[in-house]
């Protein structure tokens, strides 16, 4: 919004004499509006990073295009305002996009057969199978372990399919409109997702090879009765992200069903909960195409999971035992988080020592169903399948009515990641002390660490997809499908489920808190009501009790997930600015290093190149005055009519008692109000002032090259202010008609980290909204706007304005917290009420 009305007054009265002026000048003016745009993009990708505002990347690389495009406009833009003069920019801009599209560029992808392989087949890998099926086959091919009969539907399969039918663009698009902040958004375009998988054509080869498979999985006169697991393997799947439970099972399935039910399976890649996970995770749709593993059924007698060691045991305390999880019948209840299962705890040096464990009254029972050689059986292969992957391991199996027992899966079980030091001891040593009774107590700790907030109880009346940020949720079940609003929750509080249970994993992997299997006791909890919870100490209290520690930011709480570690790649080829002084001699293409580079060289040599136009043809100095000031940095002004004295046409210098612009003056007053404190300018010590503001303050030197440029009329100002690598920008029409009265500022960037860049801009903000204008923020860019006023109440913000230019000045490294932009803000507005 901010450029639309960028020195309106130059076309027609300051250029339009001449046609190099007036071409010039349009070419300035596009210049402008990319560079607004690529600051706002650029904002809106470090808002992803250090905000942790997550989105597909398909998104992202929308948002790259539109940077490429706008920064590309400035390149051309500075090329026709000095043609020829920066020929080496255009190939150094390239070579960063290459970079940058390099890291979104999706992998390769296969078309051709294998469509399907056999279990046993010596061609499976997780490429082509998915992680699932690759683990699964080494079990039987290099431990001999037993595994039910099986095949998969590859990769392969998966990319033909989406080619026969030309899915791969709608579905890259719908992709693009996903907002995780907007449930309503990943509810529509999953539906939309799914329907254009669960609805494609199957190619006939692909056909033909799954009923193929089939029929020789089955025995002779079985064709229709043989009846199978229906899994997904996608690619990253059963890895350093696990997506336990986001994809579709489907057990039972028979011949005429098996078609129907690959499809289903296939468009489980797109229900809400496997998006929100996989974009939560930042793996892109192109890096978890989707295998599908075929199993025969297993008539299980009971079934579990396995975990080699305890996940939420950071200190390694207990590295003597494993943990077998069972349940009657297929464990689908168990991973789902439905049910309590019985929990046995085994010696890893000698299977024959185990014990139940008896921590939770509420835990089915097995009632002997596992005899001593069944556990001492699943003990000795876990700890197998342990040295053979070389990591802890997250075994599920199944044990037949004959007493037969088949591995199903194994993959790497993950240890949460410990708090950060010296927060977990504080908030232990807090909650130790308190005396009062608990709300809830007991039941499982299925993952680490401590939250408050309000609770949210969910029910008919207040669905999951409603829970605003900041909750703690209150479920009867853990049901997989919650991890679509877990990027919201402070932690969770559960009735049943367990630790084994597929949306404990995910908690684990985002860290967050999770106390499940309290059974009745989550009806005492009231929704709304304030709770503190420790997963550790398996207590929930009413009301704030924890002490107030420094929030972690998710880029470091989160950095072991793919989306922050790419993400940082990208932005490290986008944001690093180091052309910070105009003057140095290595100010020039060949040192960009960064698209921010080429933004701050092409904006620079565009300031530049306009403001010395009078130069270059031979008119030294007829528009451009250099104001006479106290305060310590240098501004140079041109008169576009009116708003400068007639007398002054031929002077070098103005002072501020010559310059005839309303809108400047009630600035300027802003800017040298008493509350402002600026350096004494004569006794200044410069060299060390640019050294610290060359990244944010507002530079000063006897070359106009550095200083600051005001566009006056008698009723306009646009104001370029040098703060830093780019520019405080305030545009304002302060006239007779109301209806055309305006103030537009932009303000962006600064010198110290993102976190203090964000205080600072969280102080200007309350402060302008404060003074009636309409304020947007993207990162760390800011956006306000107020119109439609008299001359005298624009004046008035005009001086509010200036007062804030003067006193944020370097304020973004004197801030730490909260709390000082609050002060600060108290400071600012008690001055206003005593002027």
């Amino acid at each position: 919004m901010f450029v639309n009305t960028l020195l309106k007054y130059w076309t027609y009265r300051l250029f339009a004499p001449g046609v190099i002026l007036r071409e010039t000048y349009d070419a300035f003016r596009e210049l402008l509006v990319f560079d607004s745009r690529s600051h706002e993009l650029m904002a809106e990708l470090e808002g992803l990073y250090y905000q942790g505002k997550k989105e597909d990347f398909c998104r992202i690389a929308e948002r790259y295009d539109a940077l490429s495009t706008s920064v590309s406009g400035m390149v051309e833009s500075l090329d026709r305002m000095a043609p020829g003069s920066f020929v080496t920019l255009r190939e150094y801009f390239r070579k960063f996009d290459f970079y940058s599209r390099f890291l979104l560029a999706p992998p390769a992808l296969r078309f051709g057969p294998p469509f399907v392989l056999n279990l046993s087949d010596a061609l499976i890998n997780q490429e082509l199978s998915g992680g699932k099926c690759a683990h699964l086959a080494e079990l039987a091919r290099a431990l001999h372990l037993p595994v039910p009969a099986g095949f998969v539907i590859t990769v392969n399969s998966f990319y033909y399919l989406l080619e026969y039918n030309d899915l791969r663009n709608p579905v890259n698009a719908l992709l693009t409109q996903i907002d995780l902040t907007l449930p309503e958004t990943l509810a529509r375009c999953s539906e939309e997702l799914m329907g254009l998988i669960n609805h494609a054509e199957i190619p006939p080869d692909i056909q033909e090879a799954i009923v193929s498979a089939y029929t020789s999985l089955a025995a002779p006169g079985r064709d229709n009765t043989l009846r199978v697991a229906v899994r997904s393997s996608a690619v990253s799947e059963d890895g350093d992200c696990s997506f336990a439970g986001q994809y579709a099972t489907l057990l039972d399935v028979v011949q005429d069903d098996l078609l129907a039910a690959y499809l289903a399976v296939l468009a489980s890649k797109y229900t809400p909960e496997a998006l929100a996970y996989r974009i939560h995770s930042g793996l892109s749709d192109d890096e978890t195409p989707m295998a599908v593993l075929i199993l025969e059924m297993v008539d299980s007698l009971a079934s579990g999971v396995i975990y080699t060691i305890d996940p939420a045991d950071q200190k390694m305390e207990d590295t003597s035992h494993l943990f077998i999880h069972a349940v009657r019948g297929q464990g689908e209840a168990l991973v789902s988080g439905r049910i309590i299962p019985e929990v046995l705890i085994v010696d890893r040096q000698d299977s024959s020592n185990f014990r139940l464990d008896t921590s939770n009254p509420a835990a089915s029972h097995l009632a002997g169903a596992l005899s001593a050689s069944h556990i001492g059986e699943l003990a000795d292969a876990a700890l197998k399948l342990e040295t053979h992957f070389q990591s802890p391991q997250d075994i599920e199996w199944a044990m037949t009515q004959g007493g037969e027992i088949f591995y199903l899966q194994s993959r790497p079980l993950h240890r949460q990641e410990p708090s950060p030091e010296g927060n977990e001891q504080a908030v232990s040593a807090r909650i130790s002390a308190i005396r009062e009774v608990p709300l809830c107590q007991g039941g499982t700790m299925a993952a680490l660490g401590q939250a408050c907030g309000p609770a949210y109880c969910v029910d008919a009346a207040h669905p999951v997809e409603q829970m605003p940020a900041g909750s703690i949720l209150v479920v009867n079940e853990t049901l997989p499908s919650y991890v679509q609003v877990l990027q919201q929750v402070q932690g969770v509080l559960a009735g049943l489920g367990s630790i084994a249970g597929h949306f404990s994993t995910v908690c684990r992997e985002f860290g967050i808190p999770l106390l499940c299997g309290l059974g009745d006791q989550i009806k005492a909890i009231e929704h709304g009501r304030i709770l503190t919870m420790d997963a550790e100490g398996m207590v929930v209290y009413e009301g704030d009790l924890l002490p107030h520690l420094a929030t972690i930011p998710h880029h470091q709480s989160q950095k072991h997930l793919p989306f922050y570690r790419k993400l940082r790649k990208l932005l490290n080829s986008i944001t690093p600015l180091h052309l910070v002084d105009p003057k140095a001699k290595g100010f020039a293409p060949e040192s960009c290093r960064s698209l921010h580079d080429i933004i701050r060289f092409s904006h620079e040599q565009a300031v530049r190149t306009m403001f010395s136009l009078g130069d270059r043809l031979g008119n030294r100095n007829k528009n451009r005055k250099k104001l006479h000031s106290d305060l310590p940095f240098d501004i140079f002004v041109v008169d576009v009519g009116g708003g400068l004295e007639e007398s002054v046409a031929r002077e070098d210098f103005v002072s501020l008692e010559q310059i005839s612009s309303v809108p400047f003056q009630a600035l300027w007053a802003g800017m040298t109000h008493p509350s402002v404190q600026w350096p004494d300018r004569l006794h200044f010590d410069w060299k060390h002032f640019g050294e610290m503001t060359m990244a944010d303050g507002i530079s000063s030197s006897d070359s106009s090259d550095l200083a600051s440029y005001a566009v006056l009329g008698a009723d306009y100002v646009n104001l370029i202010m040098r703060f830093g690598y780019h520019f405080t920008l305030v545009d304002a029409l302060c006239g007779e008609d109301n209806s055309n009265n305006y103030c537009q500022f932009r303000f962006a960037g600064g010198g110290a980290d993102y976190a203090g860049r964000l205080l600072r801009l969280e102080f200007i903000s309350t402060l302008l909204q404060e003074d009636g204008f309409q304020v947007v923020t993207k990162g760390d860019l800011l956006d306000a706007r107020i119109a439609g006023l008299n001359a005298l109440e624009m004046q008035d913000h005009l001086l509010i304005l200036g007062r804030l230019l003067g006193a944020t000045k370097l304020m973004d490294m004197a801030l730490h917290d909260k709390e000082d932009v609050q002060k600060y803000v108290q400071d600012f507005l008690a001055a206003t009420r005593g002027q």
